[in-house]
């Protein structure tokens, strides 16, 4: 097998560093596939198909599966002593593969060990990636270019599936749309490659017109992406990393009136940002005025309204309880629905309000007139418990907004955050604040965050529902619950002794991929599942050690 040369061996490697590239944002399955191969090819590196075969040729079958056997050991302890003196030569390596031994030193006062066992294995690509990509031959700058344009392209790729799921109406939350990964994940991986193409388009002056210009056009495409899929955590982050480019660029601009401008574009966006936001809130938040001598009193049915201004408050931006016959709803729903008009939906809520909240949002009168017109389709998504038409009909950012205000207004009334995300983020906040004050030097271990949170809960006698009692959902609080303070600390440091030890902060990619990951930390728990950890620790390791051209590196940083 002469074509299985040191060169072959190179283009597997980044073929295999491709697919797992792709895998990142397609599946969770062929993550972990070629997460093995890598460490297959790692260990077995410079392994010659021609030995073996001359070991059968000289000697026979037993005697050359014998001399192969020992073969395939000498290779693997050979490559694992050369590697390993590699890797104890580099300081940042080792920095970053000590973020998964202190998850294993945490074993030592854990008490779940079923857990922590879990939790080691689906963070193994803190350990392995790290180890592989900085004591493997390095890439070439342009692999790393086609590697990033292949990574872009599986995530348009994962966004027209999406499209699909959204247009069919296969959901009965936005966030189902995303068909392969986690959706917060999963626009990480779209504000990433945004940014990735913007460096292509403003930088790559190989490109020809008609590429830029299908570039930009993508690049369109995941900010509307974005939007539909209400992904907050992915806006703001785009929004703050373009801020953080425009100044860096206001600072080496030496004309006047373009750093002028930029200087007033600077201030604008946030302002016009605010008063955006500002005007969805006080459009969804005030109704019209009412005059109720033109309401009608009756139903078609001739049952009397009733139009409540009151109890049933207001939902975008109209009233929730006008055109109310509650008898004659409900004898009309009891003839076209599943479940009965006062039993639960099934998201655990009252479904005669699910329905009536539902018939607002489509503009219909509650009675046997609104039910009618409500479609087979609207009565699936009822029995859901989605209580706005407009959650699956129009999604966006004006939808995301209305469910946070609808949310506080539950939590006001019934003091329950869990019909709120962005409520419960504040309860696990203070969740957190209490295990962390109870254990604030060596922290809880690795094994026993989920028993801690269950712990305080119940101390606080908080009113979540137990399906909503999750963890800090803030990787950094995370780390903190876990190791302690000195725990926390290295961690801080494993993020940013990189950059300054290998001055990353001149190149580009790494520099827009670390800054969205620490975003990302302050909202989710962004290494406490495989999407994450494997988006983390693949472009955290691969652009800190696996690609070299100081040419290259120039251009990048200019």
């Amino acid at each position: 097998m002469r074509f299985f040369t040191a060169q072959f061996r190179s283009n597997l490697y980044f073929f295999n560093l491709v697919l797992l590239a792709l895998s990142i944002v397609l599946s969770r399955f062929t993550m972990s596939v070629f997460q093995f191969t890598l460490l297959i090819m790692w260990v077995w590196w410079g392994f010659s198909f021609e030995v073996v075969n001359r070991f059968f040729r000289k000697a026979g079958p037993l005697s050359g599966l014998w001399h192969t056997f020992g073969y395939i050991l000498k290779t693997a302890r050979n490559n694992l002593m050369d590697n390993f003196e590699l890797l104890l030569k580099n300081r940042v390596a080792l920095v970053l593969v000590s973020l998964y031994l202190m998850h294993i030193i945490g074993l030592i006062h854990s008490t779940d060990f079923n857990y922590a066992l879990k939790d080691l294995r689906i963070k193994l690509p803190l350990l392995l990636l790290p180890i592989v990509m900085a004591t493997m031959k390095k890439i070439s700058w342009q692999q790393l270019k086609t590697l990033l344009l292949l990574y872009v392209l599986a995530i348009f790729i994962g966004s027209m599936f999406s499209l699909h799921a959204y247009i069919n109406q296969s959901f009965t939350d936005i966030r189902q749309i995303s068909l392969f990964i986690n959706p917060i994940r999963f626009s990480l991986n779209v504000v990433f490659g945004f940014f990735i193409l913007l460096w292509f388009v403003a930088k790559d002056r190989k490109l020809k017109h008609w590429q830029r210009a299908a570039m930009a056009s993508v690049m369109i495409w995941f900010i509307l992406f974005l939007i539909i899929l209400e992904s907050m955590i992915g806006v703001l982050s785009l929004f703050f990393i373009a801020l953080g480019l425009i100044f860096v660029k206001l600072l080496q601009l030496k004309k006047t009136g373009l750093r002028f401008a930029l200087i007033l574009l600077l201030m604008a966006m946030p302002l016009l940002g605010f008063f955006y936001v500002k005007s969805i809130v006080d459009t969804l938040n005030k109704a019209p005025d009412i005059n109720f001598e033109s309401l009608p009193t009756h139903t078609a049915q001739g049952n009397p309204y009733v139009h409540d201004t009151i109890n049933y408050g207001i939902e975008d931006g109209t009233f929730i309880g006008l055109y109310l016959s509650v008898d004659e709803l409900e004898e009309a729903w009891n003839k076209r629905g599943n479940i009965d008009f006062e039993d639960l939906d099934r998201a655990n809520q009252q479904l005669k309000f699910t329905l009536i909240r539902y018939l607002n949002s489509r503009n219909l009168t509650k009675d046997s007139a609104g039910v009618t017109a409500l479609t087979d389709h609207d009565i699936r998504l009822i029995e859901e418990g989605v209580a706005n038409f407009n959650y699956t009909n129009k999604p966006g950012l004006r939808v995301r907004i209305s469910k946070i205000i609808t949310g506080y207004k539950y939590y006001s009334y019934m003091n329950d955050p869990s019909g709120s995300s962005f409520l419960q983020r504040i309860e696990y906040l203070k969740a957190s604040i209490l295990i962390i004050k109870n254990n604030i030097w060596f922290g809880v271990g690795t094994g026993d965050l989920p028993m801690a949170f269950d712990n305080i809960y119940e101390e606080m006698n908080t009113a979540l529902k137990p399906e909503f009692r999750w963890r800090s959902h803030n990787q950094y609080l995370s780390i903190f619950i876990a190791f302690g303070i000195f725990g926390f600390i290295w961690f801080l440091f494993s993020l940013i002794y990189p950059l300054i030890r290998l001055k990353r902060y001149h190149q580009y990619f790494y520099s827009i991929f670390l800054v969205l990951m620490l975003l990302s930390m302050f909202t989710e728990d962004t290494i406490e599942s495989q999407d994450g950890v494997t988006l983390f620790a693949f472009f955290n390791a691969l652009l800190l050690f696996a690609f070299t051209d100081k040419e290259g590196e120039e251009k990048q940083a200019s």
